[in-house]
């Protein structure tokens, strides 16, 4: 009997589309059900996974496991190396959540550079007029906006940026330039270079060795003054201390943050102190329709690999295959 094991809340089409299947044993894990899981993994076919860690003991207990389905696109919460020794194939959910990645990277840009929070603050405070006097919002029409990442998410992202009038450059050195300027965009070959010209920089990378901290302090001093980050990629991306003295310095006029470097946050968090920061509980992929649309992906993929016929397009690691 195939078992697949799903680990934290998923949306019940998930349950509907393997239960369509005669025969499945499907067993349900909450987050913190660390020595369950590790009992359970032994004989299952396929774990169904959030954020949640799967570390490399994880992945050798299991001896049947066929697929790691990742609710999601990052995979930064997985052992790939052990999921790599052991011939497990990764599977994420493709594209299923770009838009919505990308319609929050764009209502992070504009809550910062309107002050949502502030404005909605002052007016249910009574502060009508002093709020209303400062004008101290910036436009996003003709501003350059530097997309950093050029994959599923960056590319919707950077045609709405366009629709609102902003001059789009795109930084991504794993993509030929063509593709870039054949977009309709300007190509961006060196990342520091750009970050001068850039009013909005927003990024979309995965999370690794090179992008770790790719927004540092340096990198933050380079940025032109009064500059605006968007970060709903991974939290690690982004030094919060050295983002949090450049906001505090005035040299960054505002961050939207959706991603942190240790989720949940803790109240010490130095973002938290800041009123231009907009922060969001890493919601990029949390609405009602892509919650739904990222559960039959994977209750898709953990079919497809119980049947020896994964799509490897979904396959981060399409060499254990």
């Amino acid at each position: 009997m195939p078992k697949v094991i799903i680990h934290d809340a998923v949306d019940p089409a998930a349950f509907d589309l393997l239960n369509s299947r005669a025969g499945m044993e499907i067993v349900t894990l909450e987050r913190d059900e660390r020595a369950r899981l590790r009992r359970e993994m032994a004989d299952a076919d396929s774990i169904i996974l959030r954020y949640l860690p799967l570390d490399g003991d994880d992945i050798r207990a299991a001896r049947n496991l066929k697929v790691i389905a990742r609710h999601g696109v990052g995979y930064d919460n997985i052992d790939m190396a052990a999921a790599n020794e052991c011939g497990i194939p990764v599977a994420t959910i493709g594209d299923a959540n770009s838009v919505t990645v990308a319609e929050l990277a764009l209502y992070l840009m504009l809550a910062a550079a309107k002050q949502g929070p502030e404005h909605d603050k002052a007016v249910r405070a009574g502060e009508w007029w002093q709020i209303r006097e400062e004008a101290n919002t910036v436009e996003l029409y003709e501003k350059t906006v530097l997309v950093v990442g050029f994959g599923r998410i960056g590319k919707l992202v950077a045609p709405r940026c366009q629709a609102f009038g902003m001059k789009v450059m795109v930084c991504d050195p794993y993509i030929p330039q063509k593709l870039i300027s054949d977009a309709g965009f300007t190509h961006a070959p060196d990342f520091v270079a750009a970050l001068p010209q850039a009013d909005i920089i927003t990024m979309h990378t995965p999370l690794n060795d090179e992008t770790r901290h790719m927004i540092n302090a340096d990198t933050l001093s380079r940025m032109k003054q009064g500059a605006l980050l968007v970060n709903t990629s991974r939290g690690p991306v982004v030094d919060g201390q050295a983002l949090s003295q450049a906001l505090s310095s005035g040299h960054i006029y505002a961050a939207g943050i959706d991603v942190f470097e240790e989720e949940p946050p803790t109240p010490a968090n130095p973002l938290f102190a800041h009123n231009n920061t907009i922060l969001t509980p890493h919601v990029g992929g949390l609405t009602r329709e892509c919650f739904h649309r990222s559960a039959i992906v994977c209750a898709q993929n953990s079919l497809d690999a119980i049947d020896g016929k994964l799509d490897k397009s979904f396959v981060v690691n399409p060499e254990v295959l």
